[in-house]
Parts: structure tokens; sequence; C-alpha cells
């Protein structure tokens, strides 16, 4: 699907609305962006993860994780970040470079996992081993074990810099937004 948004103010607004639907269907390519961090040795580290909320007025994202994770090792270290977002229907990649807080504690964590907790995602988040541990068995059931202390955390993203690319046959678009400030760029 080509698009014929030509302002920045409608780009800016359809950003915004896919980001939006993608926190809520499942099928929406924005749903699993990619985020990279910076381990303590310099090393970028990529991972799928799931976006679980896009927040336009305040200006952030959601993610759920395990604080036991080497994402939220990584980002205690440096709290900075990129997302990669890609969509072949509209043909648009977003990198978008944030600053990473990680929740542990308060009412957002109790209101999540409340919901969190009555559904099949319960094991992701009380597994007795920490992601990324090594199994001694020969089969995955190692890793079912669970306990009733959960390791669940939010990473709250907030955006510094969306760069927005269109991939187009009659020519590529791109852009970077700021705030409220946007600058055309060479694709």
């Amino acid at each position: 699907m080509q698009t014929t948004l030509e302002t920045p103010l409608e780009i800016r607004s359809q950003i915004w609305k896919e980001l939006t639907r993608s926190v809520h269907d499942k099928h929406h390519a924005w749903r699993t962006p990619v985020l990279s961090t910076v381990s303590k040795d310099g090393e970028v580290n990529s991972r799928t993860v799931v976006l679980r909320g896009a927040n336009e007025s305040e200006n952030y994202f959601l993610i759920y994780t395990d604080a036991r994770s080497s994402k939220v090792s990584e980002l205690r270290n440096n709290a900075n970040g990129s997302f990669v977002f890609w969509s072949p229907r509209l043909r648009w990649q977003l990198r978008v470079k944030v600053r990473v807080s990680i929740i542990t504690t308060g009412s957002l964590i109790n209101q999540l996992w409340e919901k969190v907790s009555q559904s099949a995602a319960i094991s992701d988040y009380t597994s007795v081993l920490k992601p990324g541990s090594k199994l001694d068995g020969s089969t995955q059931s190692d890793s079912i074990h669970t306990s009733n202390e959960h390791h669940f955390a939010v990473l709250k993203a907030d955006i510094g810099e969306i760069d927005w690319l269109e991939l187009s046959g009659s020519g590529h678009r791109r852009a970077r937004i700021h705030g409220a400030s946007w600058d055309w760029l060479t694709p």
C-alpha cells in the first residue's frame, strides 16, 4: 500500500496511528519491533520484542520483560536503545532512538501484572531460571518449573527521535522527527 501522505503532520499522525494499532493488532508488522541495546563490553545486542504500549501524547513505548533478562542488565548500565520497525504493507521503516527506564515496582506493575498473571504468559515471568540460562537436561522441561515469585518488569522507552523511511518505486522519502520538529532527509 503506497500512501499519498504529503505533509509532515499527516505522516507523523499516520505513524502514531499505526503504532497505536500495532499494540492491539497481533498481526500488525510493527507489533514486534527489534530492540537494540549495548552491553558493558560495548557490543550491540538486538532482539525482537512485543510492543505493549504506544503513547503519542507522552511520546513513549512500553515493553514487558523478565527483570533478570540481559536487556535489563544492559539498560541498567546504558539506558540508550534503538527500535527498528518495518511494515511491508506500508513499505515504511522506523528507526527510533529511545532512553529506557526499567519499572519493577509500583502501581503500573501491579495493574499490568494482574492482567498478565491471568494469562498463559504468566510462566514467562515466574520461571525459576532467568532468561538465557543453560538447561542441564536434554529437553526444555527444566524451563517450565515456576515459582510463586514473579520477575515481571516493564521497559518504558522515552522517544528521542524517529527516523522515518518510505520505500517507493516513484522515489523513496525519508525524514527525522524530533518532538514537534521535522527535517526532510536524503533517503
